[in-house]
């Protein structure tokens, strides 16, 4: 799903700055879209970095019923089919773990290697001892290479197609290079998992339909310390019986209102504060319009929004990276799947149930010992987001206002901030004009 672009003449590359001619010039404008609130949170690049180069909209398989687990064991085997040694980013959850055990039986003698590093959870645990544990538990015969996030650092690889949106891209940078050094040839991951098979919100109708009553109950259980919780469920369903657009502006306020009318943060220096503020509201009135034109459920709207627009970042080194849940052969499955089958009332947490479809990828007999709480690493994007508290290139060229990003804490922000600085300083590498006009 990596992005191609086009030039004015329709000249269509992978590289934008192929296309950018000889006195290539970043967009400013463009990359302020990026602190932009739809794009901030949704982690997408709406546009390219590049004046004179556009983006080419992405396209999305269309969708294709059939087993889930055969069409990821497909994926897997076509990602790894040329790999003499295979490489899994693996950081203990479950998205994760079902690739490394595709990975393993697609293998058929050759190495296979994980690489994980070892963050610190929210709730004080280790992420290799998480997955030390899974590997001893499920007899998994993969190698493992644990990184230091305090020691193991590197730059990664600068990419012309935009900022990097990875929250720790140092860190994925020194797995990366790691990789490459042990002669790994395909760095697959988890990526994308949680988008496009996490149950939505709103879904108890669609739960009831597939599942059942109780099973509907026990979902509505599990959601309802979450996002809108019960009175979201109880107006979805209700919503149904509404006009297509009143259904989806009530959909919007309901699941986003933070959205309903979006103001980039203060940290962005105008004249790029009110375009991005201006984009981001046009955004939400087409995604707005989008829903209402399709017809969906408050459900539907979620699911979509959560998997589209969906990003590629970019390998953090030289070894290929991607991720099987992202590969058109699993996304044709996926896409295919009723929102209800997302979730299964039988699982023994609500963490497992509302990832049933990530469980069913895995052995029967790795249930008892799946982890039944998800891992949150809050702290550790904390700490990393103070590389985006100096930008003083961004500052410079008059994209960021230095007296307000020295005042913003938002860690969100601050990781975006430090990925606009990074890629600017490798644009001037490529002597790219940078500066504001």
């Amino acid at each position: 799903m990596l992005p191609l672009f086009e030039d004015g003449a329709g000249r269509r590359s992978a590289d934008p700055l192929a296309l950018a001619g000889p006195a290539p010039a970043c967009d400013l404008e463009a990359l302020a879209l990026l602190l932009a609130p739809p794009a901030l949170l949704g982690e997408f690049v709406p546009r390219s970095p590049w004046k004179g180069v556009e983006r080419v909209p992405g396209e999305i398989p269309q969708a294709l019923p059939g087993s889930l687990p055969r069409a990821f064991s497909r994926a897997v085997t076509t990602m790894t089919a040329d790999a003499g040694v295979i490489g899994v980013l693996v950081s203990g959850g479950l998205d994760s773990l079902a690739v490394l055990v595709h990975a393993l039986r697609a293998a058929r003698g050759r190495r296979v290697i994980a690489f994980t590093t070892d963050l610190t959870d929210d709730a004080g645990a280790s992420a290799a001892e998480v997955v030390r544990r899974l590997l001893a538990a499920l007899a998994l015969p993969a190698e493992l290479v644990v990184l230091d996030p305090a020691r193991d650092r590197a730059e990664p690889v600068w990419s012309p197609a935009g900022p990097r949106l990875d929250a720790l891209p140092e860190a994925n940078a020194a797995a990366a290079d790691r990789a490459a050094e042990l002669g790994v040839q395909v760095l697959l991951s988890g990526d994308g998992a949680d988008e496009l098979l996490g149950v939505p919100r709103f879904a108890t109708a669609a739960v009831a339909a597939r599942r059942g009553l109780r099973a509907a109950a026990r979902y509505a259980a599990d959601v309802a310390a979450s996002g809108p919780g019960l009175p979201g469920e109880v107006a979805a369903v209700g919503a149904r019986l509404l006009p297509r657009g009143v259904r989806a502006r009530a959909y919007w306020a309901a699941n986003w209102p933070a959205w309903c009318d979006p103001v980039a943060p203060a940290v962005l220096a105008e004249p790029y504060r009110s375009a991005a503020t201006t984009w981001a509201r046009q955004w939400v009135d087409t995604q707005i319009a989008t829903h209402a034109g399709a017809g969906r459920s408050w459900a539907e709207a979620d699911a979509q929004d959560a998997a589209f627009p969906r990003e590629a970042i970019p390998p953090a080194g030289v070894v290929p990276e991607a991720s099987p849940f992202l590969h058109e052969t699993f996304l044709a499955a996926a896409l295919a799947l009723p929102l209800g089958d997302r979730y299964h009332p039988g699982l023994p947490s609500g963490y497992l149930r509302c990832k049933a479809q990530v469980v069913r990828l895995l052995p029967a007999r790795a249930l008892p010992v799946l982890p039944r709480r998800k891992q949150y690493f809050k702290a550790a994007l904390a700490e990393a987001s103070a590389a985006g508290c100096q930008a003083p290139r961004c500052v410079e060229a008059g994209l960021l206002d230095g007296d307000a990003l020295a005042v913003e804490t938002d860690p969100a922000v601050l990781l975006v901030v430090a990925a606009l600085e990074r890629w600017l300083a490798g644009a001037e590498n490529k002597a790219a004009a940078v500066a504001a006009g």
